[in-house]
């Protein structure tokens, strides 16, 4: 019996060393035996993240840039939210903090050159726009042009709401908007709904240090994180 036992002991130690074999011959070829993800993923990650960020520093913002740097960059960001790893993301705790905007293709935000709508203003200038997400469901963005006569920057507040309306979506509100000097004393120069009120987005892919969103018609916003909450 204890010989029986022992050889079946011996069996069983030789299947699982042909299993292991079997997996680490599997992962040397680019595989994996136990459905885990290709060794070279991070690496391919890695290489995808680099074109995006090389594009986007080439192009900015977006404002400025043709229709097919547009498109050129809108492809390189769906290249790196395959590899999007999060689930539920709306509640993730990475999305928590302070994000400044790199690029959008968003038609009315090429429009308007900004969220409020000051940035397309005779001789304002666009310098950057940064979204502050608080887990206690607080919003706030805050835009930054340069303004006319001498290009002094003027700084909006848009306050407001977050709120997960899918595992991947989330939902901004905007309630309180607070306009830059400049544009408070003269406000009649811009409309009274130049600014989003609400936008939805969909969470494509999320990290430590970068989120990429999309519009329900495609378009893409790229933020970079700027400071934790």
């Amino acid at each position: 019996l204890g010989g029986m036992l022992s050889g079946l002991s011996m069996a069983a130690k030789k299947k699982v060393s042909k299993k292991k074999l079997a997996q680490k011959e599997q992962a040397l070829a680019g595989g994996a035996g136990d459905g885990a993800e290709p060794k070279t993923s991070k690496r391919d990650e890695k290489r995808a993240l680099d074109a995006m960020w090389e594009e986007i520093e080439r192009v900015g913002v977006g404002f400025e840039c043709s229709a097919e740097d547009s498109q050129r960059v809108n492809e390189l960001c769906r290249e790196v939210e395959s590899y999007m790893s999060i689930t539920n993301s709306a509640r993730s705790s990475r999305l928590w903090g302070s994000w400044r905007l790199r690029f959008t293709d968003s038609p009315a935000m090429l429009k308007n050159r900004g969220v409020t709508g000051l940035g397309s203003v005779p001789f304002t200038g666009f310098v950057e726009l940064t979204q502050t997400l608080r887990s206690n469901g607080t919003a706030v963005t805050e835009e930054v042009l340069t303004v006319p006569p001498f290009g002094k920057e003027s700084r909006s507040y848009l306050r407001g709401q977050v709120v997960q309306v899918a595992p991947e979506v989330i939902e901004q509100t905007y309630v309180e908007v607070s306009m830059g000097g400049f544009f408070n004393s003269n406000s009649g120069d811009v409309g009274g709904d130049v600014f989003f009120s609400k936008a939805v987005l969909a969470i494509a892919y999320l990290s430590e240090n970068l989120r990429i969103c999309r519009t329900r018609s495609d378009h893409v916003f790229v933020f970079e994180r700027a400071a934790y909450e």
